[in-house]
């Protein structure tokens, strides 16, 4: 996915709706408020639309060692490859009837599986060298500090419109003194159109 948003940006454009000139000013909502909104849409969003596919190389190879923790935020496993070379997805199903110790047979790995829990991704044969493992994947999205400015989103341009009317949509909808209903409506409808159009695009999501 390309671009970056800065939440920042997305906070700034929000203070004339929320009758502020800066964050200093939000009298009914706070800063933190508004950030766990954003982490929150976020999160809506990877389930909604595949918008969120990342490749990681945290995964080093050791000799004689099939299984592999997979990274925290991975939910989907895409693509896997050792070194340069892709390997191509296989069920346990196949791998035991192809080689009935496929876990601990040693050789250059040209299959990849997740086990039961889905908690980890196994290579076969068990690899014979040491190297790096790449995982293109979906994941969810890194949470939000609530603490923190200028945090990058990795996601298109349009998505900080989504990160918007999502904040909006909490922030009239909580209930107290600035409690306004038709508002919160109207910016949840949009975030449901940003979310069709996410999912027509990229795909289902989590």
């Amino acid at each position: 996915m390309a671009g970056e948003i800065n939440t920042t940006g997305v906070i700034t454009g929000l203070l004339p709706s929320l009758h502020a000139d800066s964050t200093a000013d939000l009298t009914y909502w706070t800063l933190t408020d508004l950030i766990q909104w954003m982490d929150e849409g976020c999160k809506r969003m990877a389930r909604a639309a595949a918008c969120f596919i990342e490749r990681d190389t945290s995964i080093t190879t050791a000799v004689g060692t099939a299984s592999y923790a997979l990274p925290e935020r991975q939910d989907t496993t895409l693509h896997v490859s050792v070194g340069t070379t892709g390997v191509r997805p296989a069920s346990l199903i196949e791998l035991e009837m192809r080689d009935p110790t496929f876990q601990t047979t040693q050789g250059t790995p040209d299959h990849w599986y997740e086990d039961g829990q889905g908690w980890n991704v196994g290579l076969s044969p068990a690899p014979n060298s040491v190297g790096p493992v790449a995982l293109i994947m979906a994941a969810w999205p890194p949470a939000l500090d609530a603490e923190q400015v200028n945090t990058l989103v990795q996601a298109p341009g349009p998505f900080a419109g989504y990160l918007a009317m999502y904040a909006l949509a909490k922030a009239y909808g909580r209930e107290g003194e600035m409690e306004m209903p038709d508002v919160a409506q109207h910016c949840a409808a949009r975030c449901d159109m940003y979310e069709k159009i996410f999912e027509k695009y990229y795909g289902a999501g989590l």
